[in-house]
């Protein structure tokens, strides 16, 4: 789901929701622009316009205040200079909050990331962003702190700092098949680079838990009384099914990915131009598992949108050949999430990380990845 930042403007989402009704009317030209509205309600998690007008209210009166000698910790930490205003919170993400911090020196994005980004890690990804960039793809410029590290601990959290960019917000879903064919394009100039890697898959995109796993997450859900849990149980069938399709990698077809190039993962700059935002989960794939998650992210979100994914192929340019197996670490990503998300939502570590959680799993339960859905999306492809 889109993420509300912590100071919205309901302004903005009333263009948003014109520009959305200008890619639902491409498949259904009788379509309202208060239908649009309760769509885009929908992509931010609340049930109708009204409620996400009440949304931004809520969320414009009671901004959260940074916690005492962060900004400056940070400041410190990154050498940015010395802070001349109080942090403004930016959004909340699954990693935590991200901070505007200004200083003598200039502004700067600081962003909480998981534990497991260290700063070899984000090496990795600033390789391949480094690289990406000289092709003409669009990012931030990475904060290097005085030791020299992307990354750093502060308030027993890691960080990253960016060069602050005035940009939009990540694509309302479905994306116009202009924005989908500048993605098309980014994945395009990002697997034309072929930057060979020794490293193996990440876990995360290649390691599937068993059945009793999920067994017992149902039982918890049911212990906690979850108004989902029946949902959760009637869909678990269609989830281990998916378990079976299986991919089979050869290590020499492995190169350097962005790994989640999604449509929170970017945001829309000047003329529309697309920004890639997030590079620190850079990894091991070969193309056509990329492609394969891609496609579930950018055209198949609602529903498969087949304009957006004409545009995403003319932008990308020469097309690997797909199959079923091609889709291997999408559903190995997305069972993942949708585990740790409904995880979260029975047992949230805090208030900020339990809203965002239940909306989480409320959004995986309403919108379920099946292999008849990729079958659908397989045959769209035409490959």
């Amino acid at each position: 789901m889109k993420l509300l930042p912590d100071r919205p403007s309901i302004e903005f989402l009333r263009k948003e929701a014109k520009d959305l009704l200008a890619v639902l009317r491409d498949a259904r030209p009788e379509t309202s622009l208060a239908e649009a509205q309760r769509a885009l309600a929908a992509e931010y998690g609340v049930r109708d316009w009204p409620a996400l007008k009440a949304e931004v209210e809520r969320r414009v009166a009671a901004a959260p205040a940074a916690p005492d000698g962060l900004a400056e910790e940070l400041a410190e930490a990154f050498g940015l200079g010395a802070v001349t205003a109080a942090p403004r919170p930016v959004s909340f993400t699954a990693m935590g909050r991200c901070w505007d911090v200004t200083t003598d020196r200039g502004r700067w994005l600081a962003v909480t990331v998981f534990d497991w980004i260290t700063n070899e890690q984000a090496e990795l990804g600033a390789r391949l962003r480094d690289a990406a960039v000289a092709e003409g793809v669009s990012a931030p410029v990475g904060v290097r702190s005085p030791r020299g590290l992307l990354i750093e601990s502060v308030q027993a959290q890691n960080w990253r700092v960016h060069e602050w960019l005035e940009v939009g917000p990540s694509p309302a879903l479905p994306v116009s098949a202009d924005v989908a064919r500048r993605a098309g394009t980014a994945y395009g100039k990002l697997h034309a680079l072929a930057i060979p890697t020794e490293t193996p898959m990440n876990p995360y995109i290649v390691w599937r838990r068993p059945e009793s796993e999920w067994d017992k997450l149902l039982e918890r859900a049911r212990t906690v009384g979850k108004p989902w849990t029946d949902r959760l149980e009637a869909i678990l069938p269609a989830w281990l099914d998916l378990q079976t399709i299986e991919t089979e990698v050869d290590p020499g077809e492995l190169i350097l990915c962005n790994s989640n190039l999604i449509p929170t993962h970017v945001r829309l700059g000047r003329d529309d131009e697309l920004i890639v935002m997030e590079w620190d989960f850079t990894g091991s794939m070969t193309p056509a598992l990329e492609l394969g998650s891609a496609l579930t992210q950018w055209v198949m979100r609602p529903a498969i949108n087949p304009k957006a994914l004409a545009a995403f192929r003319e932008g990308y340019g020469d097309w690997p050949q797909l199959d079923l197996s091609s889709f291997g670490v999408a559903i190995t990503s997305w069972l993942n999430w949708a585990h740790n998300a409904i995880c979260e939502a029975i047992d949230p570590q805090d208030t900020d990380h339990a809203a965002f959680a239940e909306r989480e799993a409320v959004g995986v339960l309403d919108r379920p990845m099946t292999r008849a859905g990729l079958e659908q999306l397989l045959g769209e492809c035409g490959s």
